[in-house]
């Protein structure tokens, strides 16, 4: 009796499965005229509308887009229009003047190879338009994943720096108590000295603290173009 293996069928199916779901680019970054409440979403539509970077893709689409318009049209610039048309066929001449038959002669030049090279070069520019279409969706996709990046590390940066700022006001706090202890003989100097090494330790993890959320506030605001406070 035959076995039937079920695994690859199931990775087929899988990929099929994965294949027919598309993408919808106006989830993955909103477009203007949609407002979001989520603030993430707002950051990401101003790094795709301000972004220089983004900017060049959305050029490319446009030139490739120019391209094939242009090689639409240039099959007119291959045909040649040819006449025999002077002065002795248009004004009435005298009958000392001779005229050759035919007296109009008119032709027209159609190069055969123009009905390969065109059609073949406009598919071409069509390919290219499209590669720079899916060029500016993979770049949404990635504006999508460093802008919600950036601002994650942004909340974690800021979260970080609240804890440390009150870990250095408890032990500030917490010094000042012992140091009044200290003066009225009511411990010793090894917890005196113990709590300033606390506190400094406490002051230096703040001002770590400090300086990652001051940078991650920067290269958030680098992505999006403004200040994180002129968000709305």
């Amino acid at each position: 009796m035959k076995t039937i293996k079920l695994f690859p069928l199931f990775v087929v199916l899988g990929c099929l499965s994965a294949r027919a779901q598309s993408i919808d680019y106006n989830k993955i970054i909103l477009p203007d005229r949609v407002q979001s409440a989520d603030f993430g979403e707002k950051l990401v539509q101003l790094a795709w509308r301000n972004h220089p970077t983004n900017e060049i893709y959305r050029h490319d689409v446009t030139i490739a887009q120019y391209q094939v318009n242009r090689s639409a049209a240039d099959w007119l610039n291959m045909i040649t229009v040819q006449g025999n048309l002077n002065e002795f066929n248009i004004k009435e001449q005298s009958n000392n003047v001779p005229v050759f038959l035919p007296r109009y002669n008119f032709g027209l030049i159609v190069p055969l190879g123009i009905f390969v090279k065109n059609p073949n070069e406009t598919k071409q520019n069509k390919q290219k338009l499209a590669i720079a279409q899916e060029s500016v969706n993979a770049q949404k996709l990635e504006v999508r994943r460093v802008v919600l990046k950036a601002y994650n590390d942004y909340q974690v940066a800021e979260k970080i720096f609240k804890i440390q700022s009150q870990q250095f006001s408890d032990s500030e706090s917490n010094l000042k108590l012992i140091e009044q202890r200290f003066k009225r003989g009511e411990t010793n100097f090894e917890v005196y000295t113990a709590s300033q090494a606390e506190l400094n330790r406490a002051s230096i993890a703040m001002l770590q603290a400090d300086r990652d959320f001051k940078n991650a506030k920067l290269d958030l605001e680098q992505l999006i173009g403004v200040r994180l406070e002129d968000v709305m």
